[in-house]
């Protein structure tokens, strides 16, 4: 009998693998040479969202609990990321999860995507997990056997990696060719200052506060809004819809289990049709009647304008109950936060002149983790999670990665 040998992973010893986790996904980048390669955690997509089907033998990550978290949501564990440390289950069954155990779940369905790939990797966290939950974190990768170097807070580790573009006050190009704004782009300097992060996924929307300067990066202060969760936001544009719909042909998806789920599904899609600009079709089907309901990107914004008005509120008083001496030099948006129908003008009306307001491509959290593993590797950084201060490396160490401009239409 002939025995097929087993694969080895075929990565190259100068590669490294970043992975940004948030409560609602894992998306993964592997850089190596200079280039990098977003990684298929859940082929064909590049994210993992963390939503577990139970309703099976054997729980399963990714797409097959998210078709579900509509139609039975009583069979789906999400969400856990945030509950670490905390006293909380989810049966279905004869299945029992704990939060520490449905991130195991997870990073075992990452660890053989990242160890094809790289012997070390760098996970990039949200700003609101506490010191136990970074620590549960990495038991878990360790039980999971998920080659971990080293963890940061995703936004520290942002800004610095595009710490030169604020040092040098120079533009940078975004990754993938985009549109002018209508509205210009506001004028910045050059020399130390203050980028304010923002992000969102399915426990809150965040932000942070992050001074650069000349040798390093530092904290300076980090609050999270679980009232404005993305969860908050789709459930906000699922009733417009469906009550768009019952106008339309009498008819109230939120009725059909299948109906609804079929609807939130098309919402991501949707989102990004909205902030391109392009006008939006949902198809509503049931097994009796269906209906097409076109929605122009501008009644998307109106679907969710207090949402995105009280976001804002919220962004500026952490910026101005900061006791920054200076307006903060930019806000950056994370693609996730960036597609939150209104959110981006909003935030943009209600900062200062000297504000520029632009939204970081998707893989930029987990490239900029990637950044980081040589340091690690080098001993250039210190053994402990990264969640205060990140030093910078030599500024003659490469190029920083581009931002990606919003496109605002004027009304």
């Amino acid at each position: 009998m002939l025995w097929a040998k087993r694969a080895t992973p075929l990565h190259e010893k100068s590669r490294a693998v970043g992975v940004d986790l948030t409560s609602s996904r894992a998306r993964g980048m592997a850089v190596a040479s200079g280039k990098s390669r977003s990684l298929l955690f859940d082929d064909p997509d590049e994210e993992l969202r963390l939503f577990i089907a139970l309703d099976r033998r054997t729980p399963e990550v990714g797409r097959a609990g998210y078709v579900l978290c509509r139609k039975t949501p009583h069979a789906v564990c999400s969400n856990f990321l945030p509950a670490l440390t905390q006293a909380r289950e989810w049966r279905v069954g004869r299945h029992v999860l704990s939060p520490e155990g449905a991130l195991e779940l997870a990073f075992g369905k990452l660890r053989d995507f990242v160890s094809a790939e790289s012997e070390a990797a760098v996970l990039a966290l949200p700003s609101y997990l506490a010191p136990g939950q970074v620590t549960k974190v990495v038991a878990v990768a360790g039980r999971a056997k998920l080659p971990l170097k080293g963890t940061t807070v995703a936004s520290l580790a942002i800004v610095a990696d595009r710490a030169s573009s604020i040092l040098e006050g120079t533009p940078v190009a975004p990754e993938v060719p985009t549109p002018e704004w209508v509205v210009p782009m506001r004028p910045t300097g050059g020399g130390p200052g203050v980028v304010a992060v923002v992000d969102a996924d399915e426990f809150a929307l965040s932000g942070s506060l992050v001074s650069v300067e000349r040798n390093q990066t530092r904290l300076l202060a980090s609050a999270c809004w679980p009232r404005f969760a993305v969860k908050a936001w789709k459930d906000r544009l699922l009733d417009a819809v469906s009550d768009r719909c019952v106008r339309l042909c009498r008819r109230d998806p939120r009725d059909s289990a299948d109906a609804e789920q079929a609807l939130f599904e098309q919402l991501d899609d949707a989102l990004d049709r909205a902030r391109a600009g392009q006008r939006i079709s949902l198809t509503v089907r049931t097994d009796r009647w269906y209906q097409d309901v076109v929605q122009p990107p501008d009644e998307f914004d109106g679907y969710c304008a207090a949402l995105a008005r009280n976001s804002a509120d919220a962004v500026c008083d952490l910026l101005g109950g900061s006791g920054l001496a200076v307006p903060v030099r930019a806000v950056w948006l994370t693609h996730e936060a960036g597609r939150l129908p209104g959110l981006i003008r909003a935030i943009h009306l209600n900062t200062p002149e000297g504000t520029a307001v632009e939204v970081l491509p998707p893989g930029a959290a987990a490239r900029a983790a990637a950044a980081l593993v040589p340091r690690w590797l080098a001993a250039e950084l210190p053994r402990a999670h990264l969640d205060t201060i990140l030093p910078l490396p030599p500024r003659d160490a490469g190029p920083q990665a581009g931002v990606e401009k919003p496109k605002i239409s004027r009304r």
